[in-house]
C-alpha cells in the first residue's frame, strides 16, 4: 500500500506543480520521478473521491512502473480519473506514459504522451457501429462484422431493430414520466441516442451513458450535447463492476439515485458469457434503484433460428470467433425476477410494442434473434 508523502499536501501544491510542469517547454527533460507521480494520484484520489475510502485504489512507484511497461490491465476507473486529473486531460485516449529507453537523458523518469487506442481487436460498440452504417470503426471490427453477416445475413437488421426497441422504450418510459436515464453499454453515438428521445418528451431529462471503450468516450463527449433544460454525462466503466459505475462521482452528479431511474441494458448482457455472473451483475445495479425505477433490457437469443443456423452460431463460438452468449428465454427471464412485466411482456425484441407506437419496421423474429422486456421496480 502506498503511502502519501509530505509532498503531496493538495491541489494547490505537488499536484498543481505537477500539472504545471506537464505544460511547461522543458518538461521532456525534467520529467516527473514515479514515486512523485504515485504520490500526486494518491492525493488525486482524496480530491476526487471525498469522504469514500480510497485505500484500494492507491498506488505506489512500482505500480507506475509496472504501468508503464504494460505489466497492467487497464486500470481502475478511480484510477484513471486520478491520472486523468494528474496529467491534466480530459479522456484516457489522450491518457498515456512510458518509460525512456536504455541511456537517453532522463532515463527513469516519466512523461505523458497519448494512448494508443487498440485497434487490432474488433470490440462489439464499433462493429455496431459499423452495422448501423457508421464510420466510427476499423479494419478489425468491419472484418468481424462481415464473418458473422455471412453466417447471419440478417446482423443488420437486428442491429437496426434493437435500436428501434431502444427507442420505443425510452419513448414509453419518457411519457410516463420517467426523468433518468442509466444509459449502460451505449455504443458510439447513433441518431436517437437516450438523451434524444427522452429530451424530445421532457427536456428536463437527465442520463448517463456508460461504456467501456475510449473511443467511444471521446465521440460521445464531443457529439451528445443536452438539451439545456436537462444534462447528459458520460463516463467510461465496464458492466462487470457495476459498483464502480454507481459510486462514480459523474453518476452521483447528474443523477438522483432516491428517485426512479431507467437502468437501460440494451444488446450489453450477451457479452458476459457466464449466465450467473450476467444475473448476479443485473441484481447490483437494480438493488440500487429505488421502487418506481424501471430495468429495460434486451439479449440475443438463438430460439427463433432453425437447426443450422444454431449450429453455425456455435461454431462460431467454439472457434472464437462469436463473443455474443446467446440466451434462451428462461435463461433471459432470471434479468427480470421480481420486477412487475410492461405489456407484452419478454417478447422479441422487434414486437414490443412495435403497434402501440408506431413503428413500421416490423422485421421476424428470426431475422432479429432478439428479447426483449421493461419491468418495473416494485
Amino acid at each position: 500500500m502506498a503511502k502519501k508523502s509530505e509532498s503531496a499536501v493538495g491541489q494547490n501544491s505537488k499536484l498543481m506543480q505537477l500539472r504545471e510542469a506537464m505544460a511547461s517547454p522543458g518538461r521532456d527533460e525534467k520529467g516527473w520521478s514515479r514515486s512523485e507521480v504515485a504520490d500526486a494520484v494518491n492525493q488525486a484520489l482524496d480530491d476526487l473521491y471525498p469522504g469514500e475510502s480510497t485505500t484500494a485504489d492507491e498506488v505506489d512507484g512500482r505500480w507506475i512502473g509496472k504501468l508503464e511497461r504494460g505489466q497492467h490491465s487497464w486500470p481502475s476507473e478511480r484510477r484513471r480519473a486520478a491520472l486523468r486529473s494528474v496529467f491534466g486531460v480530459e479522456t484516457d485516449a489522450e491518457l498515456g506514459l512510458y518509460i525512456r529507453r536504455k541511456n537517453a537523458p532522463g532515463a527513469g523518469r516519466v512523461t505523458p504522451k497519448s494512448s494508443q487506442l487498440d485497434t487490432s481487436t474488433p470490440h462489439p460498440a464499433r462493429r455496431y457501429n459499423y452495422w448501423l452504417g457508421g464510420k466510427d470503426n476499423f479494419a478489425a471490427d468491419r472484418q468481424s462484422g462481415d464473418e458473422i453477416s455471412r453466417l447471419f445475413p440478417t446482423a443488420m437488421i437486428a442491429a437496426r431493430a434493437n435500436r428501434a426497441f431502444l427507442r420505443r422504450a425510452v419513448s414509453y418510459l419518457a411519457h410516463r414520466g420517467i426523468r433518468q436515464f442509466l444509459d449502460i453499454g451505449t455504443g458510439l453515438p447513433a441518431p436517437d441516442n437516450t438523451h434524444e428521445v427522452a429530451q424530445r418528451i421532457a427536456p428536463s431529462s437527465r442520463v448517463v451513458y456508460v461504456d467501456n471503450d475510449p473511443i467511444v468516450m471521446v465521440h460521445a463527449r464531443a457529439l451528445l450535447q443536452s438539451h439545456p433544460e436537462g444534462r447528459t454525462a458520460y463516463l467510461e466503466g465496464d458492466l462487470r463492476e457495476p459498483q464502480a459505475i454507481l459510486r462514480h462521482r459523474l453518476l452521483k452528479q447528474t443523477l438522483d439515485m432516491t428517485e426512479p431511474v431507467a437502468l437501460l441494458l440494451v444488446a450489453v448482457l450477451h457479452f458476459i458469457q457466464d449466465d450467473d455472473e450476467a444475473v448476479a451483475v443485473v441484481k447490483k445495479l437494480r438493488d440500487s434503484l429505488p421502487s418506481g425505477s424501471y430495468l429495460v433490457v434486451s439479449n440475443a437469443t438463438t430460439d427463433f433460428n432453425a437447426p443450422e443456423v444454431v449450429a453455425a452460431y456455435e461454431g462460431m463460438v467454439a472457434a472464437g470467433k462469436n463473443d455474443i452468449r446467446c440466451r434462451p428465454k428462461e435463461q433471459f427471464s432470471r434479468f427480470l425476477d421480481g420486477l412487475e412485466l410492461v405489456e407484452p411482456g419478454i417478447v422479441p425484441a422487434n414486437d414490443w410494442r412495435a403497434e402501440d407506437l408506431g413503428d413500421p419496421e416490423r422485421p421476424s423474429a428470426a431475422d432479429v434473434s432478439l428479447y426483449g422486456a421493461v419491468g418495473r421496480v416494485l
